[in-house]
């Protein structure tokens, strides 16, 4: 049946652009928008209208043009950006299907592609009843083939994006991006970090055999970015500072007075908050220095099937840790988050009375989000651009109201 999709911001890449191209062979209808000149640089020939405009005037600007098009259905990548959020009250009023990429729920190989939304706003059920109703009719997840990923492809295309932003800005007067930062310190801040990476990973050896030869029984909390929709808008801090606040207060009064709780910070966090310095001078006034070490690199799958438990607010580590049978707490709004995956109880009790996942459990909401929510594919390499077009297509064919 003939579609037409009106695709909103995609990713720094050419992703969006591909994903038109192929959509538009199969005699489907798309028009992209573009809100900065990073969008126009990866539009290419595509049909496109340009948004100039601030964004208090989207919505009746959304309203005019989807009715102009004709459209049947939205795709964009992520749903919480400034310039989406008019999108779902005016899609649900002309009944229109809204498609949301985003980075995968399970890793590595895998995006996310949810109808309506994802992450905090997704609409799989939080019932663990209801993932193992569903056993019998989904398949078994497959293993995700490599897509050939790297960071250097991905960082090539961010600021070709973020040039391009620069260049064409007087054609956007009133674009802001949501990325809290300017490019040049985002970029400096992940220079330096990676001038130090090999002592961090040194670093972070040393504390992984200290734990383990001494046999120590620790919590690990990996942190998520600062800026991140997860932390923003789908958790209850204002930022990564007040949840290691709210971590290290609580397992300072509760945790057992012989448990360590270990901290990782993101692999991609640009530096420009010190967290370390932050975390250290809490632990100093808590009284717990000698039970706490920060880390900013380190074998994830070590550190968490080691683990006594883990916190995360609503980081896709979260998965990982129930991988690894580790208990865990979401302090934060997760997908996972619900009895029998995840502590339900208060984090001052975690530390003492938590279980270890219902694996069972787990693999029946494992081979459900994979199989409805996760395409095998990335959204920055060739290979995996190629992959992913191809199970968006099929995905977007078969979505129905």
């Amino acid at each position: 049946m003939h579609r037409s999709f009106l695709a909103l911001q995609g990713t720094a890449s050419p992703f969006f652009s591909r994903l038109a191209m192929a959509l538009r062979e199969r005699d489907h209808g798309v028009r992209r928008v573009n809100f900065c000149g990073g969008d126009l640089a990866y539009t290419g020939n595509d049909d496109a209208w340009n948004f100039r405009g601030q964004v208090a005037a989207l919505s009746e600007w959304y309203v005019s043009q989807m009715k102009v098009g004709n459209f049947t259905d939205v795709i964009m990548f992520g749903d919480c950006r400034e310039i989406h959020r008019p999108i779902h009250p005016i899609a649900q009023t002309l009944g229109l299907r809204v498609h949301v990429f985003e980075e995968g729920y399970v890793r590595p190989h895998w995006l996310t592609l949810e109808q309506h939304g994802v992450n905090g706003r997704s609409q799989l059920p939080r019932d663990p009843a209801w993932y193992l109703g569903q056993r019998r009719f989904t398949p078994s997840s497959p293993a995700g083939k490599p897509t050939g990923y790297n960071l250097f492809e991905r960082a090539f295309h961010d600021i070709r994006y973020r040039a391009a932003n620069t260049v064409y800005a007087p054609r956007f007067p009133h674009y802001r991006s949501h990325r809290p930062r300017n490019g040049f310190f985002e970029y400096a801040g992940l220079a330096t970090r990676a001038l130090h990476q090999r002592q961090h990973h040194k670093d972070s050896g040393r504390v992984t055999r200290e734990l383990l030869d001494a046999k120590k029984a620790y919590y690990i909390f990996p942190l998520q970015l600062n800026s991140d929709a997860q932390i923003v808008v789908h958790s209850p801090f204002s930022g990564i500072r007040e949840a290691i606040e709210k971590v290290l207060g609580s397992f300072a009064r509760y945790a057992p007075a012989d448990t360590w709780l270990v901290i990782k910070n993101h692999p991609l966090d640009t530096g420009l908050i010190d967290y370390r310095s932050h975390t250290e001078q809490l632990a100093r006034n808590l009284g717990i220095t000698d039970r706490l070490r920060f880390i900013d690199a380190g074998h994830l799958p070590t550190l968490l099937d080691n683990a006594r438990g883990a916190v995360v607010v609503n980081s896709t580590v979260g998965l990982s840790a129930l991988h690894h049978r580790r208990p865990l707490i979401a302090l934060g709004t997760a997908i996972y988050s619900m009895p029998g995956l995840t502590w339900q109880g208060s984090l001052d009790d975690f530390w003492l009375h938590s279980e270890q996942p219902d694996m069972s459990l787990y693999q029946a909401f494992l081979d459900y989000v994979i199989h409805h929510t996760q395409i095998n594919g990335d959204f920055y390499t060739k290979t995996g651009i190629a992959m992913a077009v191809a199970g968006a297509v099929q995905r977007l064919e078969a979505a129905h109201a």
